[in-house]
């Protein structure tokens, strides 16, 4: 995958997971106190956070691995992943603080779920919300990776050049 494809799914990626993290926490509130259900629901949300985690720390595992210094990330990089948190907590508190009068409104106009109406109208607020920062992150990662390749091919041509005065 071309790396600014790679970088754009990763984006559309990391704002849908947002979304659906904090829209199924909501919709775990359907669930009674303390069972099975809503126990394995926030399983997986923290398993699922996890593994996002792991997996924006990829590259910096591999390079470990390989003996390399891990590349810096730019810290207009980080702010927009820490504003996108940010953004998530902020709408998952948000819902928090409404969610028992609104369900309460919703059950008496027959909803039968009101939590997870709740949960998904707020999931897709996060997501669109996220959408943005992610996006610019990624823009920020094509740059990056355009540069280091640039970079890679001055300092190839450069040791080609140096070899050949050599001989």
């Amino acid at each position: 995958m071309a790396t600014g494809t790679r970088h754009r799914a990763r984006a559309l990626v990391s704002s849908a997971l947002d979304g659906v993290l904090v829209g199924a926490a909501e919709a775990a509130l359907d669930h009674p106190k303390r069972s099975p259900a809503r126990r394995r629901t926030y399983l997986v949300i923290g398993g699922a956070l996890l593994t996002d985690a792991l997996v924006g720390e990829l590259p910096t595992v591999r390079a470990i691995a390989a003996g390399r210094p891990p590349r810096p990330v730019e810290p207009a990089q980080q702010q927009l992943a820490m504003a996108a948190g940010l953004v998530s907590a902020g709408w998952g508190a948000l819902v928090t603080v409404v969610d028992g009068p609104l369900a309460r409104v919703l059950a008496r106009r027959g909803v039968a779920r009101p939590h997870l109406a709740l949960g998904i109208a707020t999931g897709v607020v996060t997501a669109v919300s996220t959408l943005p920062m992610w996006w610019r992150r990624g823009t920020l990662r094509i740059r990056d990776d355009a540069r280091a390749a640039a970079e890679a091919a001055d300092l190839a041509a450069w040791e080609a050049e140096l070899a050949a005065v050599d001989r």
